[in-house]
């Protein structure tokens, strides 16, 4: 058998390289397609939808109602609850007659949904494909120690880059926040105003450029770390995007368009 040239040799890179690039850029087509929004603007905008809750699971039911598919989420809280997915997975032992198709997915959103696992649930579900996560300064430094031992992290001076349970994460804080260069969903909990005034938040997440079409805005009720000085806070950081308690319990689910434009 003849050996390869040289020439051919780089005729065949070349053709590799231009194969991965065209499935690179067809995947990402792909996706482009495939998510789902609503009409986008910045989030003091009238004309974008917000939501005062009680718990998360309301957020999810908002999230999977609206018809929301393959998005970002920007995720601001006080600390970042971890669990062993492994542990909500397994298939039952035994199954009612006829069988029915088995779903991990579903049987976490019927059996394991709560205000800790309410974004995987999402994730599984493919609601939601990646999280940037804006967390207090210790918060982010407790996770950077954790990540120490982690293979699947990398840790920079801005915050944590993890890849877990098939989608990706990034950890940050408000003041290392840039945006997620495409519309996110923009989920906000009490807790996160322990460490943060409303005002401060607001002007990081507006200076980051960020464009959202649902806004939902948590009281966590039952969490431990909100009190009614965090909820105070959180109705401030309402006001200031232009949500009002009124307005928040008439408003109605959203309707969704498919995205055509590419994103990054």
């Amino acid at each position: 058998m003849p050996e390869p040239t040289a020439r051919r040799c780089l005729i065949i890179c070349a053709l590799i390289a231009i194969l991965a690039a065209g499935i690179i850029a067809g995947l990402d087509s792909y996706g482009s397609r495939s998510r789902i929004v609503g009409k986008s603007a910045t989030i003091n905008s009238p004309e974008i939808v917000k939501f005062m809750v009680d718990n998360p699971l309301e957020a999810y039911r908002i999230w999977k109602e609206s018809g929301y598919r393959g998005r970002a989420i920007v995720f601001v809280s006080d600390r970042w609850e971890s669990f062993d997915p492994v542990d909500l997975t397994e298939a039952p032992m035994s199954r009612p007659y006829p069988l029915e198709l088995y779903s991990p997915a579903r049987l976490l959103e019927e059996s394991h949904l709560d205000g800790v696992t309410f974004l995987y649930v999402a994730s599984m579900n493919k609601i939601v494909r990646k999280i940037v996560a804006i967390l207090p300064e210790q918060e982010i430094r407790r996770m950077k120690v954790m990540a120490q031992n982690s293979k699947d992290s990398r840790t920079s001076e801005s915050g944590i880059y993890v890849s877990r349970q098939g989608y990706p994460r990034w950890f940050t804080t408000g003041d290392h926040f840039t945006g997620v260069g495409e519309p996110a969903l923009l989920y906000v909990g009490a807790s996160s105003f322990r460490f943060a005034e409303p005002e401060t938040l607001y002007r990081q997440l507006t200076a980051a450029g960020l464009f959202s079409d649902c806004v939902v805005l948590c009281r966590e009720t039952g969490k431990d770390s909100v009190t009614p000085a965090e909820i105070a806070k959180l109705d401030r950081f309402a006001r200031l995007i232009g949500l009002t308690i009124a307005t928040s319990r008439t408003a109605s689910l959203p309707s969704t368009r498919t995205l055509t434009s590419p994103l990054p």
